[in-house]
């Protein structure tokens, strides 16, 4: 039974620190109001919320009787399913930032969000796939796959022999792989079809000796026009054999536009006929990101109702192909169905620059500057400077190298001294910081820079020191296996 059949709204506990506390309690009266619940903060005995964990959390929180729900800070440490167990409520983890709260909360009461449904399918090209060695096509295949690929190609585009074909698409289907294949040599076709591929593309005529559950990928015998195409489909038609129409997209400059309209074309001729839209040309020939050429012909094939997409990571700015249309495809599946802006759905393929910039208003760095006691540097990029609170000093510049000097400058002053992990651990955060501001992308001290869907969590600083304190204990004697075997 939900708050509404209960006759009364939601009653949430928002956990953080001290430091968090004010610009929380600011934001909290207008959410209440726009999404209908009741509040209580609790704030714990620690300065920076994002320093908590949920052992350390359970320990400590106290919640109301009426609560429905707990969130935490985004960046506390631990399982939140820990403290749901514990209090018999449902436990969410908030986000990193204050400043996204209004932005989560929308976000949590949309009516949709990118799930497992999507329409296109993905073939993962593998050009002179027989060329490599079947221990390392499986294992390319196997990786491609879990990318999100619904099957394997293989292409040829010379007209050598490839007798080991066979045998490598039955090792494909043994590892549970569908595949595609096209070849130019009439010898290797027969070997495709005796080895039972999922989908062959022709060289030119159709066929013989299909077997039934062979789907036949037809292209135009003179590219630019339809010139062949009724008369396969026809053929195929008769004979009950699965056909999919494939159209090849042109690179930019060399006819992009047209073969996009010729896409368009054969939806309208040929309705009933799947479309499989091969995108390997213009990521070939495109010098760019392929995310980006990705959500726009994704986009297009969605729209236009194709139902497979070709893509390929044989060029190093689309390596990450595969699994970029498999976020792309949920994507646009979901905003084609329920009518919603991309904008408002997901934000992981803002790989380069973040979403939004969250540097938050003067108030807030006014407060949050009276509440940090300790010396110890902090860093910052504020109105695109890299700035640093350290030692008693607010510092800034839009040079690394001057800031740390200064930050340098400041603890000598102080009567202190910056030892060599402190100084590599400022080197390293100062070059992050330096990263954000040149791309515009928010910078947190001690997080990794978000990356989109590529984003690589970093340890925390508690985890690095209690690694190094591991790597520098020094070796007993004996393990406690051993010490228990001699008791």
């Amino acid at each position: 039974m939900d708050s509404a059949e209960r006759g009364f709204s939601e009653h949430f506990v928002f956990v953080t620190g001290r430091l968090a506390e004010p610009f929380l309690r600011r934001l909290l009266p207008d959410l209440a109001t726009s999404y209908d619940f009741q509040y209580t903060v609790a704030v714990m005995p620690i300065t920076i919320a994002g320093l908590m964990s949920v052992p350390w959390i359970a320990e400590r929180l106290k919640v109301p009787p009426e609560t429905t729900r707990v969130f935490l800070p985004g960046r506390c440490s631990g399982d939140p399913h820990e403290l749901e167990a514990k209090l018999g409520i449902p436990v969410e983890r908030g986000p990193n930032d204050l400043h996204e709260l209004p932005a989560y909360f929308r976000r949590r009461h949309r009516p949709c969000l990118p799930q497992d449904e999507y329409s296109l399918r993905i073939v993962a090209v593998v050009k002179d796939a027989a060329d490599l060695p079947l221990p390392t096509l499986l294992d390319l295949a196997d990786r491609l796959v879990a990318d999100g690929a619904d099957a394997v190609g293989l292409w040829h585009e010379d007209r050598e022999p490839r007798p080991q074909l066979a045998r490598t698409i039955k090792a494909l289907h043994s590892h549970g792989h569908k595949v595609w294949v096209r070849t130019l040599e009439i010898s290797t076709w027969r070997a495709a079809i005796a080895a039972g591929a999922d989908f062959l593309e022709p060289p030119l005529e159709v066929p013989e000796n299909l077997l039934p559950q062979t789907k036949l990928v037809i292209e135009p015998h003179l590219p630019g026009t339809w010139e062949g195409v009724e008369e396969t489909l026809q053929l195929l038609g008769r004979i009950g054999q699965p056909t999919i129409l494939k159209q090849s997209l042109v690179p930019v400059g060399l006819g992009f536009t047209q073969s996009m309209l010729r896409s368009v074309e054969a939806r309208h001729i040929w309705p009933e006929i799947s479309l499989a839209l091969d995108l390997c040309s213009v990521l070939f020939h495109s010098a760019a990101d392929a995310g980006p050429l990705l959500l726009l012909l994704l986009g297009f094939a969605q729209e236009i109702g194709a139902r497979w997409i070709l893509t390929t990571q044989e060029v190093n700015t689309a390596r990450t192909s595969v699994r970029e249309c498999d976020v792309i495809r949920r994507m646009i599946h979901c905003a084609h169905r329920y009518r919603v802006s991309l904008r408002s759905l997901d934000s992981s393929l803002a790989m380069l620059r973040d979403h939004a910039i969250t540097n938050g208003d003067e108030e807030y760095w006014r407060e949050l500057r009276e509440q940090v006691r300790d010396s110890s540097p902090r860093l910052f990029v504020k109105a695109n400077q890299l700035c640093a609170w350290a030692f008693g000093q607010e510092l800034q510049s839009s040079d690394p190298y001057e800031l740390f000097e200064a930050i340098s400058d400041a603890a000598k002053e102080a009567g202190r001294q910056l030892d060599p992990d402190t100084a590599f651990y400022l080197g390293y955060e100062l070059c992050k910081a330096t990263i954000a501001r040149h791309l515009g992308k928010n910078y947190c001290q001690d997080e990794a820079l978000h990356w989109g869907l590529h984003t690589v969590a970093e340890p925390s600083p508690r985890q690095r020191r209690i690694r190094r304190l591991a790597r520098r204990r020094p070796v007993k004697g004996c393990s406690e296996t051993e010490k228990t075997a001699h008791s």
